[in-house]
């Protein structure tokens, strides 16, 4: 399953697993009649079974929706990728929500679908991974601030947040999920040429190919990584925020009141987690 698989990194990646995959998913937020040419292309590259769902991240109901469309479709997930993202906007924006954007799309509404995929995840003894961002490094989250109410605000300050959020989330994963539990990995792939990169930043960047190889990687390494953080090859040390147990622990309380909603009985531990 592979989240923002239309364009950029996660297009490039959708290419590499055709061939080595019997099922793929891909996720965007077009209409579906618009995807038939990018499908097509899909399937000449391969064998595999190629499905569209699509969903704007923007709606944390239309996650909920994506994941039952999932779940409609296969029994199990061997790999969940969470690959879409959104560059920070030029002021800050709340989505249908009421949270702030950057945050939903690419923090928020990857944890939900992660959570509402689980039953899945561990039929398959599966694997998440996150598409994080070196940008992480520098960032600061409050948890009693997901929304940026009372921190300034910039577009890279709210992408670097929500990638923050994924590095953690990843590593309490691992931490949190009774047996059986699945693997999970945030990856920064790379300083990569795509739109969102340019949205952002006013520099150059590799080609989407080395991304996805990386994003690939982490994917589909026999080994486990039990919430590691990959700079795109290398198993490297995350912001130290989040290897502190005690921050994970906030950060997730504070998530999962903000999706609540849309989990399956309103608490963290509705998907077999202890939310401790």
């Amino acid at each position: 399953m592979l989240t923002g698989a239309t364009s950029g990194i996660g297009e490039a990646v959708a290419r590499l697993l055709i061939p080595r995959v019997t099922r793929l998913i891909v996720h965007g937020p077009q209409h579906p009649g618009e995807m038939d040419r990018f499908l097509g292309r899909l399937r000449d590259l391969g064998h595999s079974e190629v499905h569209y769902v699509p969903a704007n991240f923007d709606d944390l109901t239309a996650v909920g929706a994506l994941a039952d469309r999932i779940a409609a479709l296969t029994d199990r997930v061997d790999v969940l990728i969470n690959n879409a993202g959104r560059p920070g906007p030029p002021t800050r924006q709340l989505s249908i929500d009421g949270n702030e954007l950057t945050l939903q799309t690419n923090y928020l509404a990857p944890v939900l679908l992660t959570e509402r995929l689980t039953v899945l995840l561990r039929a398959a003894h599966g694997r998440v991974v996150h598409v994080s961002s070196a940008t992480h490094l520098s960032a600061s989250l409050e948890p009693d601030d997901l929304n940026m109410e009372h921190t300034a605000y910039s577009s890279t300050v709210a992408y670097a947040r929500s990638k923050l959020g994924l590095v953690a989330h990843a590593r309490w994963l691992v931490d949190q999920a009774p047996s059986p539990r699945f693997d999970a990995v945030s990856v920064h792939p790379g300083v990569i040429r795509t739109a969102l990169l340019h949205a952002m930043f006013d520099i150059g960047g590799a080609p989407a190919a080395q991304g996805a190889r990386n994003v690939m990687q982490a994917a589909l390494s026999a080994d486990a990584w039990d919430g590691q953080y990959l700079a795109e090859d290398r198993s490297t040390p995350p912001n130290p925020a989040a290897l502190d147990p005690d921050f994970r622990s906030r950060l997730m309380m504070q998530t999962f009141r903000l999706t609540r909603h849309l989990s399956a009985n309103d608490r963290p531990s509705s998907a077999g987690w202890d939310g401790s």
